[in-house]
């Protein structure tokens, strides 16, 4: 299966994720710290590597592939590092607010492929994502949300590990509640619904 497709605007909106206007404790003061600056179109591939694998403990990150956010829709994301541990890393988006970049093993990767064209995610084995700068979405209930009028109406969340499940009803009656900062499903009740992990208190 081809990942990235072409993509209409909300499609490639999707993958939002910052830190944000949220307050930071001191350990998310300091993992922010690890990052790279906020990525902008005029930034290097090294700065972008760097960002990439500031979104998961060295022990992933170190053997990640990177790989660059596709410039324009249609297009095949590029390489910008090879790995060889199963791992692959995005450094921070230029076109959205705050950190967010993400590491993905082999089946959270599948099941970002699906989401991205649309798909419903037929998952074989569960997936395992790092978000360790945080995250800002568009919405906590649906998939393919547009950005908020106001982006103060954004769901913003720290440091998390996210958990693609193979079945997602199994994810049903759980805590959707992103603001107490325990475990919660995003996307509840739906084929994308997943399991957030937040890392810190």
């Amino acid at each position: 299966m081809k990942l990235f497709k072409p993509l209409p605007i909300l499609l490639v909106s999707i993958l939002l994720a910052a830190c944000g206007p949220m307050e930071q404790t001191g350990e998310e003061e300091q993992m922010a710290e690890m990052a790279s600056a906020e990525i902008t179109a005029e930034s290097s591939a090294e700065d972008k590597v760097a960002s990439a694998l500031s979104a998961a403990p060295d022990i992933v990150s170190e053997g990640a592939t990177v790989l660059d956010w596709p410039a324009a829709e249609g297009e095949d994301p590029s390489m910008l590092r090879e790995g060889d541990n199963g791992w692959t890393c995005f450094p921070d988006r230029s076109n959205t607010p705050g950190l967010d970049p993400m590491c993905f093993d082999g089946p959270a990767m599948e099941w970002v492929g699906y989401w991205m064209v649309g798909d419903e995610p037929e998952m074989g084995t569960m997936g395992l994502s790092y978000m360790l700068m945080g995250s800002y979405d568009n919405s906590n209930t649906d998939p393919f949300a547009g950005p908020p009028e106001n982006s103060a109406d954004g769901v913003v969340t720290g440091p998390h590990v996210m958990i693609f499940p193979v079945d997602p009803t199994s994810l049903a009656g759980m805590n959707t509640d992103h603001t107490t900062n325990e475990p919660y499903v995003m996307f509840q009740d739906t084929p994308w619904a997943h399991l957030m992990m937040p890392t810190t208190n």
